[in-house]
């Protein structure tokens, strides 16, 4: 526990400062992630006017978010909720009382254990409900623009971009939507210690997830979701959704840190592989 500095009018500063200076830096953060996240997917896809138009939106939504990180920070200690622990840590001059190395070998677990949620939505729930659309005609999934770049492309920019949405998305769609929801939640039920009982936090955790995956999913409204009721129910079939629920746990039980290298490590390890798969199909091909 760090004794804050006192004022002569009784205000305790140190605190307050260190608040300041774990806020700025997040949304700092924040910022820099979409900022570089966005050109960088791009680069891996297409560089046009539209898709440049697309990505201005989800700017705006990072800077609206990003705004919230004050107010998130001071919500977390009335709910009990981790935070960024190491970054709090870091800037308030106090130790770690845990392991770096279990940090990680949990966050890991969760990273596999969100990519295998999202395939099983995508193979269980979304590929049936294309093949009935079609009238059972088949699934033909278009080949994704990506894909048709060069292997190393995909990998070094692929990666850039997997740490850099990371670091950016969970600051937006963890840290501040557990601070409003459970503020929320704290009012319909709460603990002994007048924190969220879990079954709000449980329903706090689908309902960031569920926010997660109607970001990823705006993209495609225009095109696949021709109304608002079909367009909120596609959010509950989103792969992004429900690995958005399984970060979420991660970031309950170890803070942001550790939700920000799960999903970091999933979405390196996604685009590594799409990596692979292009050097076969151009081995194959030569």
């Amino acid at each position: 526990m760090i004794e804050p500095a006192v004022d002569g009018s009784g205000g305790a500063r140190a605190p307050r400062a260190a608040l300041r200076r774990e806020s700025a830096l997040l949304i700092a953060l924040a910022i820099a992630g979409a900022v570089v996240e966005y050109p960088l997917a791009m680069a891996i896809k297409s560089l046009d006017r539209s898709e440049i138009g697309r990505a201005l939106p989800f700017l705006g939504v990072t800077f609206v978010l990003a705004s919230m990180v004050p107010l998130a920070l001071r919500i977390n200690g009335e709910l009990g909720l981790p935070g960024a622990p190491l970054i709090a840590a870091k800037i308030a001059g106090e130790k770690i009382h845990f392991s770096i190395r279990s940090l990680a070998r949990v966050s890991i677990g969760y990273a596999i254990l969100a990519a295998a949620v999202g395939a099983g939505v995508l193979v269980i729930v979304i590929v049936p409900l294309v093949y009935i659309a079609r009238g059972g005609a088949g699934v033909s999934i278009p080949k994704p623009p990506m894909l048709t770049v060069a292997p190393g492309r995909i990998a070094i920019v692929g990666a850039s971009v997997a740490i850099a949405a990371a670091v950016s998305e969970e600051i937006q769609f963890r840290l501040v939507p557990y601070a409003i929801f459970g503020w929320i939640a704290r009012l319909i039920s709460r603990d002994s210690s007048g924190y969220p009982g879990r079954r709000a936090l449980w329903i706090v955790t689908i309902a960031q997830g569920y926010l997660f995956g109607i970001i990823h999913l705006a993209p495609l409204a225009g095109t696949l979701f021709h109304s608002t009721s079909r367009f909120l129910i596609g959010g509950l079939v989103m792969p992004q959704t429900w690995e958005g629920v399984v970060f979420g746990r991660l970031y309950l039980r170890r803070g942001l840190e550790a939700s920000m290298l799960a999903h970091a490590s999933m979405d390196v390890a996604l685009f590594a592989l799409a990596a692979i798969g292009v050097l076969r199909s151009h081995l194959g091909a030569g």
